[in-house]
């Protein structure tokens, strides 16, 4: 598995030359921390890996992409594509796409959420199929907000099964949890 986050982090600290106690001292973080991150053995909370992924010159969007890409099993790891063009897009793009997507957050109910996934063209046909899946409701019964976050973060990135979006979900629970 390749440590994206480590060689930015490593890249950035040598091009301001700086020794890694030196940069840890900008984030409120030891040296030892640094190497740690640099080589691998450890990843930066999101909090702090958009610090410095800010600084390092990363736009919002392609930092959140690379944590999440480094917290997932191996296996799991090609379903993000850091070079595609959903992800080459200019912030500006994506802010007025994303504007122009139904908020799911503010359905009360089941019922609604589904009569909108009807006629939603932004909803990709994995994360339709799991929300149309009475079984997986029931077990996990996604909050709307859920639905905002598959949809916006994991559907630009393309094609999607049933399945790979469940496991989405429990990602988006899992990092929801650890903050």
């Amino acid at each position: 598995m390749k440590n994206y986050l480590g060689e930015i982090i490593y890249n950035s600290r040598q091009k301001e030359n700086l020794t890694q106690d030196q940069y840890g001292a900008r984030y409120s973080v030891s040296g030892p921390a640094i190497f740690k991150f640099e080589k691998g053995y450890v990843k930066p909370s999101l909090d702090l890996w958009l610090k410095m992924a800010a600084d390092a010159g990363l736009s919002e969007r392609r930092s959140v992409l690379l944590w999440v890409k480094s917290k997932l099993p191996d296996e799991y790891q090609e379903y993000i594509e850091l070079q595609s063009a959903a992800v080459a897009e200019s912030e500006a793009e994506y802010a007025k796409k994303k504007g122009k997507k139904p908020d799911y957050s503010k359905f009360e109910t089941r019922e609604q959420m589904r009569d909108q996934t009807e006629k939603d063209k932004s909803i990709p046909k994995g994360l339709k199929e799991l929300l149309d899946d009475d079984e997986l409701w029931a077990l996990y019964k996604p909050t709307g907000h859920e639905i905002n976050l598959m949809r916006d973060l994991f559907g630009p990135l393309g094609r999607g099964s049933k399945t790979a979006y469940r496991e989405a979900l429990r990602l988006i629970r899992e990092f929801a949890h650890s903050f």
